[in-house]
């Protein structure tokens, strides 16, 4: 009996050194497999890859699914109002002294009585710098005098004083230094302490009039005057004949 090789075997060999035959010959990890399937080695490599990508993808998607779940801050809680602070009281202003620079709106002198006397009334003669009557008469006490201005442009206003020439021009002195501490015309009224002053009203305003009560000091004759500045000087001025 006796033995014969066969063909097709093939002696053993290191695995390291085994290549794949196919139809063709040997076939490369590179080259497609004993089917003629892709080759291996690119389909390792972009498996790798897919599954790479897939895990971030995961990470990515489990973040963002504990940034929705996680719970919203508590909203902000309103403060309370803030309380209102009363405003602070005014403080009461010193009243101004005497002869201090303001427009007087009521009349000044140591004559004024309160009530209602003898009526007389007086006026400004037009648009003339001058009263109506350079000469008035009221009989002794006390007496309510109307004065008028009739005048349409300019203020003008009644001051009685007790004294000559001299007297009156001191007091219209004493009016026009009123006048300049204030800048304005309108306050050129003597200040109730100006020595010979006995009743004298504010300016009164064109086509306006004016009433005041004062008491006479007696028998006699006083001079009255327009103080608003310029008039004296043009002549505004006149007597009273007190009976």
């Amino acid at each position: 009996m006796s033995w014969k090789g066969s063909g097709s075997f093939r002696g053993a060999g290191p695995r390291g050194s085994e290549s794949r035959t196919g139809g063709n010959g040997p076939q490369s990890l590179w080259e497609g497999g004993s089917a003629g399937g892709p080759p291996l080695l690119p389909l390792i490599i972009a498996t790798c890859v897919i599954g790479v990508v897939a895990l971030v993808l995961a990470i990515a998607l489990s973040g963002l699914s504990r940034t929705a779940s996680a719970p919203a801050a508590p909203a902000a809680q309103p403060t309370a109002a803030a309380q209102p602070t009363a405003a602070p009281a005014a403080q009461p202003t010193a009243a101004p002294a005497a002869g201090a620079a303001a427009i007087p709106t009521e009349a000044v002198g140591p004559a004024l009585a309160t009530g209602s006397g003898a009526a007389a009334s007086l006026g400004s003669d037009g648009e003339l710098l001058a009263f109506d009557q350079t000469s008035l008469s009221v009989p002794s006490g006390v007496v309510t005098l109307d004065f008028v201005n009739n005048s349409s442009a300019v203020q003008h206003n009644w001051v009685l004083v007790q004294g000559d020439a001299t007297v009156a021009a001191a007091v219209n002195d004493a009016a026009q230094k009123q006048s300049s501490a204030a800048r304005n015309a309108a306050a050129a009224v003597p200040p109730a302490d100006t020595p010979g002053l006995l009743v004298g009203t504010p300016m009164v305003d064109p086509g306006a009039s004016y009433s005041v009560t004062f008491e006479t000091p007696g028998p006699g004759t006083y001079t009255f005057l327009c103080t608003f500045p310029g008039h004296y000087q043009a002549g505004m001025i006149g007597e009273l004949v007190v009976n």
